[in-house]
This record gives C-alpha cells, structure tokens and sequence, in this order.
C-alpha cells in the first residue's frame, strides 16, 4: 500500500469530464463527481489506483506489472485494456463494463474471480454480495466521455439512479411498478434534469415535482 504523501489526487467538477495521464501513460476520464487516487510513480510489481465515482480508463500495457482499480469491496485487475467502472460511494452497486482485452475482477463477498471478455458487464451487489455478468454493448456505457448517455431498455430506477450521480441530485420513485418500467433513450450532458424528465415522460407517463436537489417522481 502507498504511503498517502507519495499519492496524488484528481477529481472531476460537477458536470465535467476530467482527462488524467498516471506515470505509467494510462489515461483515465473521470465522470462528475468522480475521485482517484494515484501514486506520484507506481512501484516495480503493481500499479493500483483508487476509484470513488465512475470512470473510463484506457490501460497502458505493461505485461509484468498489473493495473488494478479498486474500489469499495472489489479490485479490477487489467494489463492492457480499456473498460468502465461506474462506483459512486452512495450505491450498492458497483457495474464495470469491459470495452476492450480482458479484466480478472476479485469481489469482497465472492468467493471465486471472474474474467470479462469485451461487452461483458460485471454487476456487483456489495450489500449482497451477490453478482451478475451480462452481454452488453459496451460503447453504450462509454459514450459520456464525448457527452452522450444512453440507455436501452433498462428500468426507470436505474436510470435514475445514473443520472443522480451525474447531475448531483436525489429521485424518489413513489410507485414500485413505475420503477420496473423500461426506456429506451439517448440524454446529452447539456440538458438540465426538467427536459430530461420531460423526454422520459413522453414513453412513461409521470408526475414529478422538483424541490432543491430532491425530485419525486410518482
């Protein structure tokens, strides 16, 4: 573990994407909110960085020296790849989605690693324990490096809850068969959370009302 005074800090604004070149030349984007932890020089057996938020990272290769994230009850572990680790504190779920190569992912409560091969999705349950992998299209889940967020058939509540993370606010979701319902849709960072609702509204008839950073959705 690295001393914390040989470690240096990047975090993305609110509503911005951050670009990062670590020592070893793997660049990494930090989605809003978003925090890593990295050494000033990694040492000669490992190099591990430390996640809070989402993040798109593209690894430099270097054969004799894994690239670990870690994150809250998970380390991911790649030796030249690119993949996506979204890991906001305030989830219980931790989903990492490999574009390209391969990533070996060891779980806090699992007993067994799992290799992803690329548009395949880890889906980690912390509070659980419990995992699921699935069969993606992994450029959907990279899209915001270049301001797009889009979704294909996933649930109301996901998605919200994705988008809290992005645009800093709370939903509360006042139906339990609201939340299944499914939409299938493309956001751009630039719309504020009242056109996007308004989007959202026009396949899934909702009420909503917004009150500081807390909206109610029923």
């Amino acid at each position: 573990y690295q001393n914390e005074t040989d470690m240096l800090v990047a975090t993305a604004n609110k509503g911005i994407v951050e670009e990062v070149t670590l020592p070893d030349g793997t660049k990494v984007w930090l989605n809003n909110s978003a925090t890593l932890r990295y050494p000033r020089k990694f040492s000669d057996t490992e190099r591990n960085v430390y996640l809070e938020g989402e993040a798109f990272f593209n690894v430099a290769k270097q054969k004799d020296k894994p690239f670990i994230v870690v994150v809250n009850g998970q380390e991911i572990e790649a030796l030249g790849t690119k993949f996506n680790v979204d890991a906001y504190p305030s989830d219980s779920v931790v989903t990492t989605t490999l574009l390209e190569g391969s990533i070996r992912l060891v779980s806090e409560r699992v007993s067994t690693s799992t290799v992803l091969t690329p548009n395949q999705q880890y889906i980690y349950h912390k509070n659980k324990g419990t995992y699921k992998v699935a069969q993606v299209d992994a450029a959907l889940y990279t899209s915001w490096i270049s301001g797009y967020y889009y979704f294909h058939e996933e649930n109301l509540e996901g998605i919200l809850a994705r988008l809290g993370n992005i645009y800093g606010v709370s939903f509360r979701i006042q139906s339990d068969k609201l939340k299944e319902r499914r939409f299938t849709g493309t956001f751009y960072r630039g719309q504020n959370i009242k056109d996007i609702l308004d989007i959202i509204n026009i396949s899934i008839p909702i009420r909503y009302s917004i009150n500081n950073r807390q909206v109610t959705i029923n």
